[in-house]
């Protein structure tokens, strides 16, 4: 029976390793956004959900398969209470889980740092402008930085609002570097209501980091906000159904860091009812 586990798992991993191969080089070079994804954000208590780890743009994309290296922390907290998350590597839906209560549940994920070369400053400058970063555009050439194989090396943190049942409670820190935090149950609000947030960088809010809300309803149209002093934003909802938030930290790399930036890409997933 092992032996056949084994023998399941390696067969998916293989396959799945094959597809994200062919989509690393189907996506541009700056589609770094990430988002944990269930197939129901309000499922009923004792249902099966399947969480995708999803990687893409505009709040699409392909399913990554679970490797528990590519992971430094991932955990699931409701209320006071908190556990680790685990998979089998190679699993694709990347998470099977259930909970036998309702309850907000929140889903928090921080990746092992990754890699990225931009060719040349044209592209480097494209891409920190789309996530709201104009000022490192203009720090890159004050500080005489190169402007061909720019290397950034980012890690993602990915966060996720699942309403089990009555979808009661708040979400809550996790000790993220870089997390974005719900000051209000979504699923206690109607369409057409705001969302408060606030982006704490390890654990003290940020100001001026854009935050860019997509609608799974209408992806291609983001709206971009700004934190203030306090680090919060108010986000529009305007229509039921899933929305991700994303937010990013650039800044220069610590002595030693075979890197031109470092980065910090928080998300934030949850539905409207």
């Amino acid at each position: 029976m092992n032996i056949y586990i084994r023998i399941r798992h390696l067969r998916k991993f293989t396959t799945s390793v094959f597809a994200l191969l062919l989509f690393t080089f189907a996506v541009s070079a700056n589609a770094h956004e990430f988002w944990l994804e269930p197939d129901s954000y309000t499922p009923v208590p004792g249902a099966k959900v399947s969480i995708s780890h999803s990687y893409g743009q505009y709040f699409k994309g392909d399913g990554l398969p679970y490797v528990g290296e590519w992971h430094q922390r991932y955990v699931v907290a409701d209320g006071t209470r908190e556990r680790k998350v685990s998979g089998f590597d190679g699993d694709l839906p990347a998470i099977q889980t259930s909970f036998s209560d309702s309850g907000l549940k929140v889903f928090g994920y921080f990746g092992t740092p990754e890699p990225q070369v931009y060719d040349n400053l044209e592209k480097f400058e494209k891409y920190v402008q789309k996530v709201g970063l104009d000022h490192i555009a203009r720090r890159h050439r004050e500080l005489g930085k190169s402007n061909k194989k720019i290397r950034e090396l980012y890690a993602r943190n990915a966060k996720m609002l699942l309403g089990v049942g009555s979808a009661s409670g708040n979400d809550r820190a996790l000790d993220l570097p870089l997390e974005l935090i719900a000051e209000q149950n979504p699923y206690t609000l109607k369409p057409g209501a705001s969302l408060p947030v606030q982006l704490l960088y390890r654990g003290k809010p940020i100001s001026g980091i854009a935050i860019i809300t997509f609608s799974q309803k209408d992806p291609k149209n983001p709206v971009k906000t700004v934190t203030d002093a306090d680090g919060r934003s108010t986000i529009a909802l305007p229509a039921p159904g899933a929305y991700l938030l994303n937010a990013v930290h650039m800044f220069e790399p610590a002595a030693g860091e075979k890197s031109d930036w470092t980065s910090l890409w928080a998300s934030l997933t949850f539905a409207l009812r």
